[in-house]
């Protein structure tokens, strides 16, 4: 019998962070800690998923150079598959550096990830039997706009879609009726639906518009409030079960692995307040850890937490 798995179609970054120590000054050189890792949304959740004992298959282009051979090595190391993913001739690796303040939060960052564009709908044609038998697609919107477009005409299985920020979320416009489960923030909340997302009451209103859109589950980031949950109108709010904030990076990455996670191993079984529960632990997890993925999320820590706050 051949096993289940989730595919995730995004991107693989060699992330170099700036981490502030205890004060921090805008435009001037801080004192802090510099770390190279690797990264990307599509690769941060596929290892959240992978910690998760989630069989992932990550698809995406690396180049063929130093960066390049990292990447490949470290998703090797970290259980992701890359079977399908592709090697780019003659290019540069993606690399997203990133600075966080003293409080944990992003002050800038700046993104090279040109090499994306290879992920074009022919390069995901060649492999589009794999998709569809998979047990659930993750797109990361770090990918071109007309392969989004294309992986959602072509797709039979539940398509899940991070954002991934602002300036993509209008990617996925056309194709809200054909998404299963979306994880937006409130910015991109309010860009998809026209609705500003500033209290519980406006939440909810924009969580409900975009189930009437035809996105089945929604799960909006909420913050340091939490995440609503959404499904058929039937809306939750599920606050955050954090105590020590050391850096919020990876922390929307982990929270989209674990609704992915939750999918995969209970189905629909699970009622939505008890995944956003879930999504709460992972996050309180990972936000306690200087790395995007935490090294100590797993199942277990993950369901301990959720039944000591939930």
């Amino acid at each position: 019998m051949s096993e289940d798995y989730v595919v995730v179609v995004g991107g693989l970054n060699i992330d170099i962070a700036g981490l502030s120590g205890p004060l921090y000054r805008e435009k001037d050189s801080n004192i802090g800690e510099v770390s190279l890792d690797v990264g990307g949304v599509g690769q941060n959740i596929s290892h959240n998923l992978t910690k998760l004992k989630v069989p992932t298959h990550l698809i995406s282009v690396y180049g063929d150079d130093h960066f390049g051979e990292i990447a490949k090595d470290k998703c090797k190391q970290n259980g992701i598959k890359l079977n399908y993913s592709e090697q780019i001739k003659d290019s540069h690796h993606s690399i997203y550096l990133y600075v966080n303040d003293n409080e944990g939060d992003l002050v800038t960052a700046i993104n090279d990830m040109a090499i994306i564009e290879n992920i074009t709908p022919e390069f995901l044609e060649k492999r589009l039997d794999f998709l569809n038998k998979a047990k659930i697609v993750v797109i990361d919107c770090n990918i071109p706009q007309a392969s989004i477009e294309w992986l959602a005409d072509h797709l039979t299985v539940p398509i899940f879609i991070d954002p991934v920020s602002v300036a993509k979320v209008s990617r996925i416009e056309n194709i809200l009726d054909k998404i299963d489960t979306l994880k937006p923030n409130e910015h991109e909340t309010e860009l998809l639906t026209g609705i500003k997302v500033s209290n519980e009451p406006s939440a909810r209103e924009a969580a409900k518009a975009l189930n009437k859109m035809g996105v089945k589950n929604v799960f909006i980031s909420l913050g340091a409030n939490g995440i609503l949950c959404s499904r058929n109108q039937d809306v939750h709010i599920i606050r955050p079960y954090t105590k020590n904030i050391i850096s919020t990076n990876g922390t929307g990455d982990c929270t989209m692995a674990t609704i992915v996670w939750a999918r995969f191993s209970y189905g629909d079984a699970l009622p939505l307040e008890e995944v956003g529960a879930l999504t709460q632990a992972a996050a309180s997890i990972t936000i306690e850890s200087r790395s995007a993925v935490s090294p100590d999320l797993s199942v277990r820590n993950v369901v301990h937490r959720a039944r000591e706050n939930f």
